[in-house]
């Protein structure tokens, strides 16, 4: 087998050093990207990014926290404008939420067809037919790769997870009394997860949840992404607009930070620095050192003017 995303884990890393061109996709990687788009507007600037510099039949996508078909039929339209014809985009995992900004979008299109059960078989196909290394970049809850393991629990050995979520430090972290989103969202499948995988990958978010990754409506992606015509682009400013009105409704600034997009970018290879943690992962799957806990890879810091950089150079160019 190729080798592997991930190294030996032998003290801090930089993501940037093993892929041949940093922030790009390698050649022998399948990368599935398992997200919960068109809520928070991270996730489709990051599906956005992953279609342009992810090359043809290397790249899934797999929507989580799935609501009523909606992720998986806008998602199939988002990947069309990108001129992605031959992403598959699977339905995940339905939680029975309402975590979805873009209803007046959907018209035209129609539910697919395939259970959200059917996709875990659909899943080991995939990982079954691609003779190298299978990358999981994880931007919304793990329901769908718990469902995979559980089937298939063989796939732990070539699946490597790069995921967004979890936190160490409480300071840094705006509601310590709970579990960080993808985690808590569906705690049990995280916790099998995290257990099941080694040398996971957690970006945390405490390095996500930054000024550095936060778009306003005076940021310059959203006035660059404003200002182009093409139908991707104006898909995602709507998102961008949605999820803005959304959060003044609930009384929060209309903001939102790019957890999703540093997340991709460090399973592409731009610079996030990686550590050995060992964490107790609790039963509400906060974590909290503990030297007898589980031995995972965490972020300790990153180059933010270069994810920017790498940002903007694929999407506003």
């Amino acid at each position: 087998m190729s080798t592997l995303l991930l190294p030996p884990r032998t003290g801090p890393i930089e993501n940037a050093a093993l892929l041949p061109e940093s922030g790009r996709a390698a050649t022998d990687y399948l990368y599935i990207l398992d997200t919960d788009i068109f809520y928070d507007v991270d996730d489709a600037v990051a599906v956005a990014l992953a279609a342009f510099l992810i090359g043809p039949g290397r790249l899934v996508i797999v929507t989580s926290d799935e609501t009523r078909g909606r992720r998986a039929m806008l998602s199939r339209r988002f990947v069309r404008r990108l001129g992605r014809t031959d992403v598959t985009v699977l339905p995940g995992v339905d939680l029975a939420g309402d975590r979805f900004v873009l209803d007046h979008h959907l018209t035209g299109l129609t539910s697919d067809p395939q259970p959200d059960f059917a996709t875990t078989g659909h899943l080991a196909d995939l990982c079954d037919a691609h003779p190298g290394p299978v990358v999981w970049i994880g931007c919304g809850p793990l329901s769908n790769l718990a469902a995979l393991l559980t089937a298939r629990p063989d796939l732990a050995d070539s699946i490597q997870l790069v995921m967004m979520g979890g936190w160490l430090d409480p300071a840094r972290y705006r509601d310590p009394s709970r579990a960080s989103h993808n985690l808590r969202v569906d705690p049990r499948a995280a916790a099998l997860v995290l257990r099941l995988l080694d040398g996971a990958r957690l970006v945390l978010s405490e390095h996500t949840g930054v000024p550095e990754l936060c778009v306003t409506a005076d940021h310059r992606l959203y006035r660059e992404l404003a200002a182009n015509p093409e139908p991707w682009a104006r898909l995602i400013v709507a998102n961008f607009d949605s999820w803005f009105s959304f959060q003044l409704s609930r009384g929060k600034p209309a903001a939102c930070h790019l957890h999703d997009v540093l997340t991709l970018a460090a399973a592409l290879g731009t610079p996030v620095t990686f550590a050995d943690e060992y964490i107790r992962i609790g039963g509400d799957v906060r974590f909290t050192r503990d030297r007898s806990g589980r031995r995972l890879l965490v972020s300790t810091d990153c180059d933010y003017s270069a994810v920017n950089t790498w940002m903007f150079d694929t999407l506003c160019a």
